[in-house]
């Protein structure tokens, strides 16, 4: 069975942002551990706030149309602690750590 080209352009058609956007991926942890399951987080750029939660595993993974640097921000205990991030044509990995220090949680890069 031969299928027509238009049948391989379709997803993109159809998903225009995903094919255009830079994927942002990566895990969280807080004292070497994965943070919990549904843990929000959100990567703003210029225009738009792109939102996703952690897996089971500590995982996330967004596609961010706007290229160029960006915040990165996760809802944690009740404190949100950001992080300068870039959002780029490709898939960029962002491990991150969570640090408690004088009472406030900090981002950094694994």
């Amino acid at each position: 069975m031969k299928r027509s080209p238009i049948f391989f352009l379709l997803p993109f058609v159809i998903f225009p942002a995903m094919s255009y956007s830079g994927e942002m991926f990566g895990t969280l942890r807080e004292g070497g551990k994965a943070v919990p399951k549904g843990i929000k987080i959100e990567v703003v750029a210029a225009d738009t706030t792109y939102a996703g939660e952690t897996d089971a595993y500590g995982s996330y993974r967004l596609f961010v149309v706007e290229k160029g640097k960006c915040t990165f921000k996760v809802y944690y205990n009740k404190q949100i602690p950001l992080f300068e991030v870039y959002s780029y044509d490709k898939s960029t990995r962002y491990d991150m750590n969570i640090e408690l220090k004088d009472g406030k949680y900090l981002l950094k890069r694994k």
